[in-house]
């Protein structure tokens, strides 16, 4: 991987999504406030380099393949890293945006935004501010998920079979179940397509 020398914030961008990768590092490169934008599309590798180098910027994706990136993180912030940290997903739901705010993050965009928008988040986070946007929400439902629940939340809306869920968290399908049973009733719904149809009218307080 390629950097550049010139003086100035380091920024990484950790996807797994190479085309959302280049085009945010493009964006992020007209800033002359960043003297390199690194890429990786390998979680793995992405933590590493941010746990050995000097980050001061991360604009991390909610949803990296077979990661969490709010349990990313997480485990980041309590090895201490202390970058400003900008989530982007394609979800616009207000769990999502609360639950980036929980965990530490300075800002939360939807990929559905124009990138003027994700623009403005990387500014106003560097002017020392944070930046949550998400839909207008009519009708909202308030509802607490346990940690666990919005990991399996987040997959089920996303399309994953109890069983798919099940070997990327490392429980068993049965758990998964319980657990998807659980999320059902507290939304009132009775299956998962009536789960996504919610979608931006879904608020979640995290226990963390």
């Amino acid at each position: 991987m390629n950097k550049r020398t010139t003086s100035g914030l380091t920024a990484l961008v950790l996807d797994d999504h190479p085309l959302v990768c280049m085009a945010i590092k493009k964006l992020m490169e007209q800033n002359p406030r960043f003297g390199q934008v690194l890429v990786e599309t390998d979680t793995q590798a992405g933590v590493k380099m941010l746990r050995e180098g000097q980050i001061d910027f991360l604009v991390l994706d909610v949803n990296l393949e077979k990661q969490d990136g709010f349990e990313v993180l997480r485990r980041l912030k309590h090895h201490g890293f202390t970058g400003k940290t900008l989530f982007v997903s394609g979800n616009n739901s207000r769990l999502y945006s609360e639950t980036a705010l929980r965990v530490g993050a300075d800002g939360y965009v939807s990929k559905a935004e124009d990138l003027s928008i994700l623009q403005d988040a990387v500014e106003c986070i560097l002017n020392g501010y944070s930046f949550f946007k998400v839909a207008e929400e009519t009708q909202a439902v308030d509802i607490q998920l346990s940690k666990q629940e919005l990991a399996v939340f987040r997959f089920l809306v996303d399309g994953k079979s109890n069983k798919e869920i099940a070997q990327i968290l490392n429980l068993s399908p049965k758990t998964i179940s319980t657990y998807k049973t659980r999320i059902l009733d507290k939304y009132q719904v009775n299956s998962i397509v009536e789960l996504m149809s919610l979608n931006g009218s879904v608020i979640g307080r995290v226990e963390l």
